[in-house]
């Protein structure tokens, strides 16, 4: 069996990066495993297929074979918040978690369902993207002259990421255009800004915590309070809205920044329920508080809500977060591959489990920021036509026609784009929308409120 070589914590809804060393176990025995009958046959079946099969595999594919076996452990646990990382991505998910890496300065998502594909979200001014000229929308079809359009995301960061000074070159699609732009860009050090600010009118300090994978989330938060307190803040909006979680250490020291005494977060495994950080009597912002959250809001960021919550130190404003109340350990394998396994529950300081129940705000306000897509499907219409869906407001105003082309067996379907988020291309900068932002609204409100 495969040495576990180091072990992290982690309580990210998502299993997308890495997290801090804790403790270092030692090389687990084999003998429980092969002693099975269930455990020899599967050293059997590996065996079998090596010697026996049919087309000699190569090294690579006997690899997926034994990875395919590790995938299948896990997929029996039935544990959404359970996951194994192959060895390419470890090194993307220590760099994020570090805070830093070389590369060029993009925000980049799928650019499809399936998780392939990359599209550029967001180019931050003065990076090397933006100086090379890549614009926010563009699509990477590209890397070094690699087709990389039906790539797994993570494989394509991994390519554009690398040593510093060193040139990548990439393969673009502008919109409305089927041209390849091509642009070679030197990386350089980038670092992940988790933390963003802003001021509302004279006296609100506004900051947002975008996700607390990142070992430098605490330093980013204490660097924008106190600006914010030097540009006259005396009040403080802390959003946590679409943060899935991360480092359980991140969570506790930013819980931490409010809070000066008390549990913060209690732990529960097989055998002990125990406290797994208290706050210290100094805070980073003592004055009037209030919290956003929504449904997305999850793991270490119901922590600091439970916590503050818990304490009455502010409000909670918005939607029940997510219920993300289990937290996992990050190993290490043999492979260089990551195992990232639920071995506890996390508590409230009052003791409340919050897993698959979430936290209930203190003032719930709907989240109105983005307008939910509009999606339609059918079948039976004229074939080779098209059908028309009308969208009418309350008072029967039309709004919005939509137009699906119908296939040759009369089916048709619609889905509407969801526009991407306004982001600042300034990394610490906020961007708000005082007007369609309901919550928001309503936490200016409650800090008026004497």
């Amino acid at each position: 069996m495969a040495a576990m070589r180091g072990n992290r914590i982690f309580v990210a809804a998502l299993a997308m990066l890495a997290a801090i060393g804790i403790a270092q176990f030692g090389r687990p025995s084999a003998s429980a495993f092969t002693q099975d009958p269930n455990g020899q046959a599967a050293v059997e079946t590996y065996q079998l297929i090596k010697d026996r099969y049919l087309k000699k595999l190569p090294p690579q594919e006997l690899k997926k074979v034994l990875e395919g076996s590790i995938r299948g452990q896990i997929d029996a646990l039935d544990d959404p918040f359970t996951s194994y990382s192959p060895p390419r991505r470890t090194e993307i998910r220590n760099q994020d978690v570090r805070g830093e890496f070389f590369g060029i300065g993009v925000v980049i998502q799928a650019a499809r369902p399936d998780g392939t594909g990359a599209r550029i979200l967001n180019v931050f001014r003065g990076g090397p993207a933006f100086r090379a000229g890549l614009q926010a929308g563009d699509e990477i079809v590209e890397v070094d002259r690699e087709d990389v359009t039906n790539m797994d995301l993570f494989d394509i960061v991994s390519k554009i990421r690398g040593p510093k000074g060193s040139v990548v070159e990439l393969g673009v699609r502008r919109k409305g255009s089927r041209a390849v732009l091509r642009f070679n860009i030197t990386r350089e050090k980038i670092e992940i800004v988790s933390v963003s600010k802003t001021m509302i009118g004279k006296d609100v300090g506004y900051v947002a915590i975008e996700t607390f994978l990142n070992v430098k989330v605490i330093d980013q938060l204490n660097k924008a309070i106190q600006e914010l307190k030097a540009q006259g803040a005396k009040k403080l909006i802390l959003d946590l809205r679409d943060n899935g979680g991360g480092l359980l250490d991140q969570g506790c020291q930013v819980a931490d920044a409010f809070l000066n005494q008390g549990v913060i977060v209690y732990t529960r495994s097989r055998d002990v329920t125990r406290p797994f950080c208290e706050a210290s009597p100094t805070t980073s912002w003592s004055g009037p508080l209030v919290v956003l959250v929504n449904r997305n809001s999850a793991s270490a960021s119901e922590i600091v809500a439970g916590a503050i919550q818990d304490d009455g130190r502010g409000k909670i404003i918005g939607e029940k977060t997510f219920g993300k109340g289990v937290g996992q350990n990050v190993f290490t394998l043999a492979n260089g591959g990551e195992l990232t396994l639920v071995t506890f529950e996390w508590l409230t300081p009052k003791k409340r489990a919050i897993h698959g129940k979430g936290i209930e705000p203190d003032i719930t306000v709907k989240d109105t920021r983005f307008q939910e897509p509009l999606a339609f499907e059918g079948l039976g219409a004229p074939a080779g036509g098209q059908v028309e869906l009308v969208v009418r407001d309350k008072a029967g105003k039309v709004i919005k026609r939509l137009k699906a082309n119908v296939d040759e067996e009369g089916k048709f379907s619609f889905s509407e784009e969801v526009p991407p988020r306004p982001m600042s291309n300034i990394p610490g900068k906020a961007v708000l929308d005082l007007q369609n932002d309901a919550i928001l609204q309503k936490a200016l409100e409650v800090l008026k409120t004497p």
